[in-house]
């Protein structure tokens, strides 16, 4: 009798777990731009890292430029990076690294700031939870669908990384993406 219970319980496990995996599949293809680049390119690989900074007014500010590390390495080329911001309160940005006066900019160098704010009295904080996320392609359906990546990562909106200012660190800390999309409850 114990070994039918434990043997109903993995069962219901796996057949847990096999519909939080197609429900995660089925929302990452509810995705506007992976469906979108999936009309370009034969395979779009989707990598992420979560960001989650409070910072309150006794708390130094949180000032982080990354690169990520892909383990094993992603498959393709790197298309567009995108900021999902899932809350944002306060003083924060985010954003790719502009370009320093040696050379164009790295759209594989992006940066946080959450800045500490009020007073002793008046303690506010300012906090950032976003996921970054990355589209690798493979295979270009036409030719000139490399174009739809560029055209993707220069708009000029805070979700393609071209909206943050500053401050910057000089100081790029490596980090290790997670590969797929996050959990739909992060998103």
């Amino acid at each position: 009798m114990g070994k039918q219970f434990a043997q109903g319980r993995f069962g219901a496990l796996v057949a847990a777990a096999a519909a939080v995996f197609l429900a995660g599949g089925a929302m990452a293809a509810e995705d506007a731009d992976e469906a979108e680049l999936l009309k370009y390119f034969e395979k779009v690989d989707v990598w992420h890292f979560p960001v989650d900074t409070t910072v309150r007014y006794n708390n130094q500010d949180a000032v982080v430029t990354r690169e990520l590390v892909f383990q094993p390495p992603a498959s393709g080329e790197l298309c567009y990076v995108r900021f999902d911001v899932v809350k944002g309160e306060g003083d924060y940005g985010f954003g790719l690294k502009p370009a320093t006066a040696a050379g164009p900019r790295k759209n594989t160098e992006w940066g946080i700031n959450v800045l500490k704010r009020g007073t002793v009295l008046n303690q506010w904080y300012s906090a950032l939870r976003m996921n970054v996320i990355y589209f690798f392609v493979e295979g270009p359906k036409a030719e000139g669908a490399k174009e739809i990546c560029a055209r993707k990562q220069a708009a000029p909106t805070a979700q393609a990384g071209n909206a943050y200012q500053g401050p910057w660190s000089d100081l790029v800390t490596k980090a290790k993406a997670i590969h797929g999309w996050p959990a739909t409850g992060s998103r």
